[in-house]
């Protein structure tokens, strides 16, 4: 369910960023700038046992000039232009899962998430937005970091509808991966044998599309999959190399 969440609040943040594109030029950038919403998501959990889950969660975003929040993130733009952006940001990563999940991982401790610290920059360009993001654990969590090189687009379909497809690859440190997709000796059993993970990647694909229902109301829907490295696809608490999701959200702009 936490995995279902943090997709949740991914597109919560996306229908931030797309409705931000269609403000038209009166709009004040200092001024305070409030969404609220809903969104639902599905996805089927790479962990063994615990098969497709289904998540509801209530969207926040606030803007004020260079601050924002947006549903697990916060952050302040050091450099915003037409060009590139540079943004110091704090991350709740909703990763993990609970023992009670499922029965084959009983007996293993809950993995919790973690807040991160870290920054991205962003490049726009005439091939879409380049981004590259960089995240370190600062809740003594999983102590470990992830760097994420990311591409998106958009294309305007009519007046109202946009689509967005993207294309991102993670890079987790040992100590993010272990203690997500990891079997510690004390957690071991006849049908889970212990594992130590290292470093590796995640590829994610995805596509969205964002409909402008007038000026205050906009809804979301998002399609994509997650490619999982050897690491952690080779964990024995996990039984799938990809992990699909979609997702439907609804905002409305004060």
């Amino acid at each position: 369910m936490k995995q279902t969440l943090a997709l949740l609040a991914a597109a919560g943040m996306s229908s931030v960023v797309l409705a931000d594109s269609h403000s038209g030029p009166d709009n004040n950038p200092n001024a305070w700038q409030i969404s609220l919403g809903a969104g639902v998501g599905i996805e089927r959990s790479p962990y063994i046992g615990v098969g497709t889950e289904t998540g509801f969660m209530p969207m926040l975003s606030v803007e004020k000039g260079p601050f924002y929040f947006h549903g697990t993130e916060l952050g302040i733009d050091l450099l915003d232009s037409e060009l590139a952006t540079l943004t110091l940001l704090g991350h709740y990563r909703m990763e993990g899962f609970d023992a009670s999940d499922s029965l084959e991982l009983n007996g293993m401790q809950d993995r919790d998430g973690a807040f991160e610290l870290g920054a991205r920059a962003a490049a726009y360009t005439d091939f879409g937005e380049l981004s590259l993001t960089v995240l370190a654990d600062v809740s003594d969590e999983h102590d470990g970091y992830e760097v994420t090189a990311g591409w998106a687009t958009e294309y305007m379909l009519t007046p109202q509808l946009m689509l967005s497809p993207s294309i991102d690859y993670s890079w987790r440190s040992d100590d993010l991966n272990n203690y997500y997709y990891g079997v510690r000796a004390s957690e071991a059993a006849a049908s889970r044998a212990a594992y130590q993970a290292d470093a590796d990647g995640i590829l994610s694909l995805g596509i969205s599309a964002f409909y402008s229902l007038d000026q205050q109301q906009s809804l979301m829907f998002e399609l994509g999959v997650d490619l999982l490295g050897d690491e952690i696809k080779d964990s024995s608490i996990v039984e799938r190399s990809n992990v699909p999701h979609a997702s439907l959200a609804y905002l409305y702009r004060f």
